[in-house]
């Protein structure tokens, strides 16, 4: 059983795995069977809507569209309004390209770091990596129908992007950090994080799930 010793041995120290995990060995690799314990607020408000879930935008840009080219308000004519849609499209356009080229890559099976092919399993599991895209151009939208502060800004402003470069260095980094430890916690692993490490071919999309959960997203954005 010296094959079973040395996996020990590499993985001893890395991570401390939950009580609930199960292991079990084959003689070329080590696999993890992660018992399923759903936490509170799992799953997205939409989730039932399937494919359709992009419809609870529906009313935002359907308002966005009005005020821009039909109301008399202040709103009229602000692009930041009617710019949230686009850049959501534009952002999943992006993430879908550098899926497909990860895709195309393991399946010509060139400079794999691991000797595997991606499985339907995994593919099923990531298939909500853009929860998160629609979840914060819900924020976008509210946010600006609630602040005042948030109408007729400009595209480009240097100071901003030095500013949010320097929050993001510093505070958001630490906060993800310590976060994502939390996370590794056998009380919120189970839960909520053990999706994320059940991805062994990992692609662009695996670090998503992360914080593909309705908990972890409400609990960041609250810190």
């Amino acid at each position: 059983m010296q094959w079973k010793q040395r996996l020990l041995r590499e993985h001893r120290g890395r991570t401390r795995w939950p009580k609930q995990q199960v292991l079990y060995f084959s003689k070329k690799k080590l696999y993890k069977s992660m018992a399923s314990k759903p936490g509170i607020i799992t799953d997205w408000p939409w989730t039932f809507l399937g494919n359709f879930k992009y419809l609870v935008l529906a009313p935002f840009v359907g308002h966005s569209i009005y005020t821009n080219f039909m109301s008399k308000d202040e709103r009229h004519g602000d692009i930041v309004y009617i710019i949230i849609l686009p850049l959501l499209l534009s952002i999943v356009i992006h993430n879908q390209i550098w899926i497909s080229l990860s895709r195309y890559r393991t399946a010509k099976d060139n400079n794999r770091i691991v000797d595997k092919s991606i499985e339907f399993d995994q593919v099923d599991r990531e298939s909500n990596w853009d929860d998160q895209i629609l979840f914060n151009r819900l924020i976008y939208y509210i946010g600006y129908l609630l602040l005042e502060q948030a109408h007729h800004l400009p595209l480009w402003r240097t100071d901003g992007i030095v500013m949010i470069a320097l929050l993001h260095i510093g505070f958001v980094e630490f906060l993800y950090y310590w976060l994502h430890r939390a996370l590794h916690h056998h009380f919120f692993y189970s839960r909520y994080h053990s999706h994320h490490h059940s991805s062994i071919v990992t692609e662009p999309i695996t670090c998503t799930l992360s914080f593909q959960n309705r908990f972890t997203i409400i609990f960041f954005y609250i810190l």
